[in-house]
């Protein structure tokens, strides 16, 4: 299902901010309107495939993402789609670092808070399991084959296209799509107890 609302950045725009922040990181802040709705997407995409929950908000998760990339500002991004994956990679980590936390607190560990509210934002044992399970099988794949795992977080977790991720990678639509069927079968594999127990 199409977001209605959703709204691509200008990628000229986008492109010469870019350009202005590698010799001003303090004009960061002026890149989120122009990214927001991308960013969005790309949080939508994150939480639907990670098992959906309506605690955990898309938006949180956007505004806790351009924190951390607003933290590095002065590394250089390239482009807009180097900014997806940048985006992508970063929600991700906050996703799993809450699910880690979320983990620790459920068993009696140290409850030190997280940044989001953990009332808001408490997610249901089973997406904890899962979000959990789904990094530990990207990580082993990514030792194994980090440019296939590469196109599976690009895809699974940033809603990036098969024609974006062979322009990030720099490999054909081809070798994407083979690399993703590849990555989607180990992910089944790897999940498939998580699937057995439910």
């Amino acid at each position: 299902m199409s977001d209605v609302s959703y709204q691509p950045p200008n990628l000229s725009e986008v492109t010469q901010l870019l350009d202005e922040i590698r010799s001003s990181p303090e004009l960061f802040d002026r890149l989120m309107p122009l990214v927001y709705d991308d960013m969005k997407r790309i949080g939508r995409a994150q939480r639907r495939r990670l098992g959906p929950s309506d605690t955990l908000q898309t938006t949180a998760l956007v505004h806790e993402a351009f924190l951390k990339l607003r933290q590095n500002a002065s590394e250089r991004i390239d482009s807009n789609l180097h900014l997806q994956r940048l985006v992508a990679c970063v929600m991700r980590q906050l996703i799993f670092d809450y699910a880690r936390k979320q983990l620790t607190i459920k068993r009696g560990g140290d409850q030190v808070r997280a940044t989001w509210n953990e009332n808001e934002h408490a997610l249901p044992p089973e997406d904890l399991n899962r979000i959990m399970a789904v990094e530990k099988a990207v990580d082993e794949m990514a030792a194994s084959d980090p440019r296939m795992a590469e196109c599976l977080t690009s895809n699974l977790f940033g809603g990036s296209s098969v024609t974006e991720i062979g322009e990030m990678l720099g490999v054909s639509s081809r070798t994407v799509v083979r690399d993703l069927r590849r990555a989607r079968a180990w992910l089944q594999v790897e999940l498939a107890h998580l699937e057995s127990a439910d």
